[in-house]
């Protein structure tokens, strides 16, 4: 500080104005509570001003005589800036968006006009005063750049704490930047120094100014301020510009005696600009007047109309004023109640908390919430109320509370038949799965959880009525209550699902649903008709770490598992089961549309001539590539592709993928294509026509085209269906495709009922002749009897599943000539199988 004395004023002042930058280094390296970008345009703009400073005093100092476009160069320097600053400060303040009306424009311009009229009447409005062009372009653009920014730190509603320190500091910054450059074009001026001086120091309290509001104030560190009651519409804006610009006209105008034109109508313009800002005002107000009057009508009239009772309580919480609601809801006089302590009103147990909850808010403390009262009405009884408060009274803030009472009486009542009706089930009194979530808190965790499905309720209602379907349920529950143990609770989770929550242990956990299965399940007479169910059972242990809700899902899992199988099974819930049944239900959510995703991938499978080693057909094996569980067999897939209806579409697609490339191979070799179908497909008249449009389509032969069921869902048709099913073989051997039993001696299946199929193809599989039989020759008898037997009955025998070169020898001292198995070839992409058939081709032509 001591060197800037030892300078000319005007170099000091552009070197002083230079320290500014400081503070725009600290909001630069600051983490701003602020947006970021707001905190570097306007530390942009200060650095530019600081910049603009310094290089003015180094003018100064080198180069004082120097012009540029006949300005001196000190004040050239910082008039170009001032450009680039406003360009900078402007978007900072402007932005977030604020709603503005006309006047704010108003404001903006009358402001403008206040702030260029004083600088211009001293300087210019007296005769023989030399008129400089950057002077008057500063004066202009700065005032008016200061006069949008002010005006908007004034209107700001969002962002409103902030800008409130940023748009004055950026406008004084402006406003002080702008002396400077006059100080600076007018340096032969008496008072020119001093401005310069006192236009360096501004910059620096702006820059702390803006350096607080961007970096230390919050966006919105206080609440929005309602509507009407912003800064703009009762804070005299213009009211120092003003009296700022009246003072020095009169002062001009006693030592000078007059004005120039300009200054004549940058007056008028401020007046106007007032004048119909003013008159924008009184409109506005007149216009909310108008809507607080037809407000005040519309409370008045629901404060009349209101059920509920509003009571106004003085700064010693008696009531000084009741709604009318007080007389029809508790039949509560004035005389009764005014003048009374509010405490003095309520049950006496709850006097005191009551002038505690009316004591904190009057004062203006404790949390926004309801108390429950019991309040004495008119006839002598005790109500059940809710108060709660909304503030003071707007005509006597500070000193009053307002109170509203509502009766509640009829609600808790309600509430109390509905909290009983909500853990129970209406039907049978049982608890639902509401009171069974309660009861769990209650059952120790060395416990389990045992629920019931029942089966055939449907089919009660359906042939007996549902009333007589009702009366079974009512009676399950009855015997369901009879057999469980006092602590243990029983429930209805749903139509025919039932539910015990015991604390038993493992073992007589099993043997209390065994034995409810036992009761559920007994004959029930009602109205003279004898009823059937039957019923399986999922169990789970209780943990600590599960919840209710969790341990009866994982007994509904283990349900589901038994389902499947013969009724009156129970089953324990284990990690295992429920992986495999995730594993079933992602298959079953992602299996349709799994053809056109192009998910379903074919292999094939040689069957070979035993003598040759020549392939003579082949089999197509479907399986499926889930994107996450990995490959799905074809043993997996087409089960559960049966279960959910489409069998079909995937039997169309692998029938028509398979006799696509069956048509390239034959030129090569004459092959026949075994296709595994479900005995459902059969009958599915859709795929009956895909057969005959494939074999149209691609000119097989049928009898090169074998349909082939498996050994073990032949056991699974029953005896009535088994006519069905021979002719569903039949009509394919009218069409000249041949049939096929494949995996036969895995089931339970003999030979004679095969007699009465039509079948061509005899699989034998390796169960017949592999290392489960006792021995070689007790192997190859059975298997001789079992190919003796199939020729007989016009069946070609295939051994299939053959590995090693054991199984091979004892399949053909059986007499049979055709074999399938990994040791011939396992199945394979359609690119590997026709790779070995040129192979094939190449070994017996090795020169062609």
């Amino acid at each position: 500080m001591t060197g800037l004395a030892l300078l000319p004023a005007d170099a000091a002042a552009g070197l002083l104005t230079a320290c500014s930058a400081g503070i725009a280094v600290l909001m630069l390296r600051a983490r701003p509570q602020g947006p970021r970008l707001r905190v570097l345009a306007l530390a942009g703009g200060i650095l530019v001003t600081a910049l603009a400073g310094a290089a003015s005093g180094l003018a100064v100092l080198l180069a004082p005589d120097a012009l540029v476009g006949g300005v001196p160069l000190p004040a050239e320097i910082p008039l170009v800036s001032l450009f680039f600053v406003a360009g900078l400060y402007l978007p900072a303040v402007l932005r977030p968006h604020q709603k503005r009306d006309l006047r704010a424009g108003l404001d903006t311009l009358a402001v403008a006009a206040c702030l260029i009229f004083p600088p211009w009447l001293l300087l210019f409005g007296a005769e023989g005063n030399e008129r400089r062009g950057a002077s008057i372009t500063a004066l202009i653009f700065g005032g008016g750049a200061a006069a949008a920014i002010a005006v908007t730190g004034v209107y700001a509603i969002r962002h409103r704490a902030a800008l409130q320190w940023c748009a004055p500091g950026a406008s004084l910054s402006l406003v002080a930047l702008t002396a400077l450059i006059i100080a600076q074009d007018a340096d032969g001026e008496p008072n020119a120094k001093i401005a310069a001086l006192a236009a360096a120091v501004a910059v620096n309290a702006a820059a702390a100014l803006m350096w607080h509001g961007s970096v230390r104030i919050g966006p919105d560190a206080r609440p929005l301020p309602p509507a009407g009651s912003e800064p703009s519409a009762g804070f005299p804006l213009l009211a120092l510009p003003m009296i700022a610009a009246a003072l020095i006209a009169v002062y001009h105008l006693i030592n000078d005696g007059g004005m120039d034109t300009v200054s004549i109508v940058l007056g008028l313009t401020a007046v106007t600009a007032v004048a119909a800002r003013e008159w924008l005002s009184a409109i506005a107000l007149r216009r909310h007047a108008d809507h607080l009057t037809v407000q005040g009508n519309r409370l008045r009239s629901l404060v009349f109309g209101s059920a509920d009772v509003a009571m106004v309580l003085d700064a010693d919480l008696a009531v000084r004023w009741q709604s009318p609601a007080a007389a029809r809801q508790f039949g509560l006089s004035d005389q009764d109640v005014l003048g009374h302590a509010a405490s003095a009103l309520v049950h006496p147990v709850q006097a005191d908390a009551v002038h505690a909850y009316l004591t904190e808010r009057i004062a203006g403390r404790g949390a926004e919430e309801s108390l429950t009262v019991r309040l004495r009405d008119g006839f002598g009884q005790w109500r059940e109320t809710e108060w709660t408060t909304s503030g003071a009274d707007p005509a006597e803030p500070g000193r009053t509370l307002v109170v509203h009472v509502s009766d509640v009486s009829n609600v808790r009542d309600l509430e109390r038949a509905l909290r009983q009706a909500a853990h129970l089930d209406p039907a049978t009194s049982l608890a639902n799965r509401e009171g069974l979530r309660r009861a769990g808190e209650l059952i120790p965790d060395a416990g389990a959880m045992i629920v019931i499905e029942l089966g055939g309720l449907t089919a009660i209602g359906d042939v007996c009525g549902p009333d007589q379907a009702e009366v079974v349920v009512v009676e399950a529950a009855r015997r369901l209550r009879t057999f469980v143990a006092g602590a243990d609770v029983p429930a209805r989770l749903g139509e025919t699902r039932f539910a015990v929550l015991t604390h038993c242990g493992a073992v007589r956990a099993h043997l209390l649903a065994s034995q409810l299965i036992n009761a559920l399940t007994a004959p029930y007479e009602a109205a003279g008709t004898v009823s059937h169910l039957s019923a399986w059972a999922g169990l789970a242990d209780l943990a600590p770490e599960a919840g209710v809700d969790e341990v009866i899902r994982r007994a509904v899992l283990a349900l589901r598992s038994v389902r499947q199988g013969p009724p009156g099974a129970v089953e324990w819930y284990d990690e295992q089961l429920e992986v495999r049944l995730l594993r079933r239900s992602t298959l079953e959510q992602d299996l349709p549309g799994a053809v056109s995703r192009g998910e379903l991938e074919l292999a094939y499978q040689p069957i070979v001539d035993l003598a040759s080693r020549r392939p003579v057909g082949v089999q197509a094996v479907p399986s499926w590539r889930h994107p996450t569980l990995g490959a799905v067999p074809a043993g997996e897939l087409l089960p559960l592709a049966e279960d959910l209806g489409l069998l079909g579409p995937i039997a169309h697609w692998a029938l028509h993928a398979s006799c696509r490339l069956l048509v390239g191979w034959r030129q090569r070799e004459q092959l026949w294509l075994g296709l595994t179908v479900r005995p459902r497909t059969l009958a599915d008249p859709a795929f009956q026509a895909s057969l005959q449009t494939a074999l149209d389509l691609y000119q097989i032969p049928p009898a090169d085209l074998v349909v082939e069921i498996k050994e073990q869902d032949l056991s699974f048709v029953r005896d009535e269906h088994q006519p069905d099913l021979a002719a569903h073989l039949g009509r394919l051997r009218a069409q000249g495709l041949r049939t096929a039993v494949g995996g036969f001696g895995a089931g339970p299946t003999s030979l004679s009922r095969l007699r009465i199929l039509p079948i061509d193809l005899l699989k034998i599989d390796r169960h017949v002749f592999g290392p489960e039989s006792d021995t070689a020759r007790q192997a190859g008898a059975v298997l001789d009897v079992t190919v003796t037997l199939g020729r007989r009955l016009g069946m070609e025998v295939i051994a299939d599943g053959l590995q090693t070169q054991e199984d091979l020898d004892i399949v053909r001292a059986a007499g049979c000539r055709l074999g399938q198995g990994a040791l011939l070839g396992r199945p394979m992409p359609a690119e590997h199988f026709e790779a070995l058939l040129e192979l094939r081709r190449d070994a017996r032509h090795p020169h062609g």
